[in-house]
C-alpha cells in the first residue's frame, strides 16, 4: 500500500514538474515575441520619424541635410531606402546641372522611387530647370520639325507620376535612364530617353516616344 502511495506521489510530482516546465516555456516564448514586436515597433517608429524630418528638410530645400538625416537611421526600411536613393540622385543631377553637364543631369535624375510628395515636387522643378537649360542651348536629339527636344513648359506640365508610369511600362525605370518631356497634347506625352554611358559625359540617345496616359500605349517616334 505504501509503495502504491509513493508511486502516485512520484507520478504527480513528475506531472507537476512537466506542467511548470511547459508554462515556463510558454512564458519565455511570449516574452521573446513581445520583445521582438517591441523592437520592430521602435525601428519602424524611428524610420518614420526620420522620413518625416527628411521631408520637412526637402520642403525647405535642404537636400543634403535630409539625406544625412536618413543616413543616421540604424535600421533602414523600404521607405527610407527609397527616399535616400531619390535624394542621392537628385543631388547628383543638381551638381551635373551646375557644371552644365546636361546629359548627365538628365540621366542622374532618373525617376522617383519613393512616395514622397515633396521629393516628387523637387524632381519636377529640377527636371524643368534641366529642360530649360537644354532648350536654351539646343541640346538633344534633332526633331523633324526642328522643335527643341527638351521643353521647359512641357516638363512643368508633366507630373513625376506620369514619367514614372511611362518608365515602368517601357522598362526605363532602372538607374542610368534619363527621361525628358518634349511636349504634351491632351493625354499624350512625348519624351526623349537617354541612357548614361561609362565615362559619365554624353548620354546615349535611346529614342523619342509618345505615351498615352489614358490608354497606356507607347509609340516610338524616333
Amino acid at each position: 500500500m505504501s509503495s502504491q502511495i509513493t508511486k502516485r506521489i512520484l507520478i504527480s510530482t513528475a506531472a507537476l514538474g512537466m506542467a511548470l516546465s511547459l508554462a515556463a516555456c510558454g512564458s519565455s516564448k511570449a516574452t521573446s515575441d513581445n520583445s521582438s514586436s517591441s523592437t520592430t515597433s521602435q525601428t519602424t517608429s524611428a524610420a518614420a520619424k526620420a522620413v518625416k524630418q527628411a521631408n520637412h528638410l526637402i520642403s525647405q530645400g535642404k537636400y543634403q541635410a535630409a539625406l544625412d538625416t536618413l543616413n543616421e537611421v540604424d535600421h533602414q526600411t523600404t521607405t527610407t531606402k527609397a527616399l535616400r536613393r531619390d535624394l542621392r540622385n537628385y543631388l547628383a543631377a543638381k551638381e551635373s546641372l551646375k557644371k552644365n553637364n546636361l546629359d548627365e543631369a538628365t540621366t542622374s535624375l532618373s525617376t522617383v522611387k519613393s512616395s514622397s510628395a515633396t521629393m516628387k515636387s523637387a524632381y519636377g522643378k529640377l527636371r524643368s530647370q534641366i529642360a530649360s537649360a537644354k532648350e536654351s542651348t539646343g541640346t538633344g536629339a534633332p526633331m523633324p520639325s526642328n522643335q527643341p527636344v527638351a521643353n521647359a513648359a512641357a516638363a512643368s506640365a508633366t507630373s513625376e507620376d506620369v514619367i514614372s508610369s511611362f518608365a515602368n511600362q517601357a522598362g526605363f525605370n532602372k538607374e542610368g535612364y534619363g527621361i525628358m518631356p518634349i511636349s504634351k497634347n491632351g493625354d499624350v506625352y512625348r519624351f526623349e530617353v537617354r541612357q548614361d554611358n561609362s565615362d559619365k559625359t554624353i548620354a546615349n540617345f535611346i529614342g523619342i516616344y509618345d505615351y498615352n496616359q489614358a490608354t497606356k500605349q507607347i509609340t516610338q517616334i524616333q
